[in-house]
């Protein structure tokens, strides 16, 4: 007779404890008081934390399992947070020329840093760069069948506010099992 109600309770404890762990899960705070949440994306085979108060944009491209998410902050829409995941189409590329490839879309980007690093998702390319108009902070994790590139865009003068930001999109930065 013990045993049943000991299960229950031990049950219940359980319950209780996934439901306070996971509302504590979904939003926390930077440093800069901006509340991130969770984004899980199963098409585009990702997930990362994302800064909750920015308008979402996803785009997906028409028959594939490619495209992007892009985050605009609600003040300042020339300041733009972007995860595109594509397909690896052409194995024969060198690192080189998929890093190229992947920075076609900033026309005119003088690049200012271009390092290999370690992050918890995996190796990626860390690239800084500038165009006529914005500031770039770009991670490329380049992979067998997709690629994946984190980008922030921002006004010169304002890139380095979203560093804090930038550091826990990166840290928090997963791709899901194939």
């Amino acid at each position: 007779m013990l045993l049943m109600p000991t299960r229950r309770l031990i049950l219940c404890s359980l319950l209780s404890l996934c439901m306070i762990l996971q509302g504590c899960a979904s939003t926390t705070k930077l440093k800069s008081g901006l509340k991130i949440g969770m984004h899980v994306d199963a098409v585009l085979e990702f997930n990362v934390a994302y800064p909750l108060s920015w308008n979402k944009d996803r785009r997906l491209s028409y028959g594939s399992k490619e495209g992007e998410v892009r985050w605009t902050h609600p003040e300042h829409p020339n300041t733009l947070l972007t995860i595109r995941s594509d397909f690896q189409k052409q194995q024969e590329l060198s690192k080189e020329q998929q890093i190229d490839q992947a920075l076609q879309e900033y026309v005119g980007l003088e690049v200012l840093t271009k390092e290999e690093m370690a992050l918890p998702a995996g190796e990626a390319w860390h690239i800084t760069g500038r165009t006529t108009r914005d500031n770039v902070d770009i991670y490329l994790f380049l992979r067998t069948n997709r690629n994946y590139l984190i980008a922030l865009t921002a006004p010169p003068d304002e890139i380095k506010i979203y560093q804090d930001l930038m550091n826990r999109v990166t840290q928090t930065f997963q791709t899901m099992p194939e």
